[in-house]
């Protein structure tokens, strides 16, 4: 499947942080260019929007945002152009640049060490209801590829857990039944990412 709209979204440990609280970091990151291979330019803030977008860092290649939907607080990144590769390539991709992200706001000095991310659980959501439809068939034939890279993320003992929602996005949750740091995620896809 043509499918490149991927979003991830991995969750806080624990949600302390009032709702503008990224927004000066996230306009450093822009003045510092911060995300290698994403070109940073706006900052919006929907704080006010209950279970909405929360503090957005727009850039040409994706959205990343600092939300609360379905009340927990987590990174999500949103991608918006093309990737190079298989659907399974773009799916580990995405996820990749998600940790990346989260593990730079885990060393973000204004945080003071407050903020640290739960491993071992990614939400992923397909924004392209034509080529991904929520629906049964589309979850079984996509479930190979996510079970493929939670594999190459978690090891043993992973789930992949599709949730269909009709009138919703196609949503799969990989969890693992241990907690993992970023830097071991990071680690696990780098290792197994395709070489150029």
């Amino acid at each position: 499947m043509d499918i490149f709209k991927i979003a991830a979204k991995i969750f806080v440990a624990e949600d302390r942080f009032a709702a503008d609280r990224f927004i000066p970091i996230f306009h450093r990151w822009i003045q510092n260019q911060a995300v290698e291979g994403h070109l940073l330019i706006d900052v919006a803030d929907y704080a006010h929007v209950v279970a909405g977008p929360g503090t957005v860092l727009v850039s040409s290649q994706a959205n990343f945002h600092m939300d609360r939907e379905d009340g927990r607080l987590g990174l999500s990144y949103w991608r918006k152009s093309p990737l190079p590769g298989s659907f399974r390539d773009r799916l580990r991709a995405t996820i990749l640049e998600t940790i990346k992200a989260a593990a730079l706001l885990e060393r973000e000095e204004s945080l003071a060490g407050e903020l640290a991310f739960r491993g071992e659980e990614i939400q992923i959501r397909l924004n392209d209801r034509l080529r991904a439809p929520a629906s049964a068939a589309t979850a079984a034939s996509l479930k190979p590829d996510f079970a493929a890279v939670a594999g190459e993320l978690y090891g043993a003992g992973f789930s992949v857990e599709p949730r269909i929602v009709p009138h919703a996005l196609l949503e799969f949750r990989l969890k693992s039944p241990k907690p993992l740091p970023l830097t071991a995620l990071l680690d696990r896809l780098a290792a197994s990412a395709p070489s150029r």
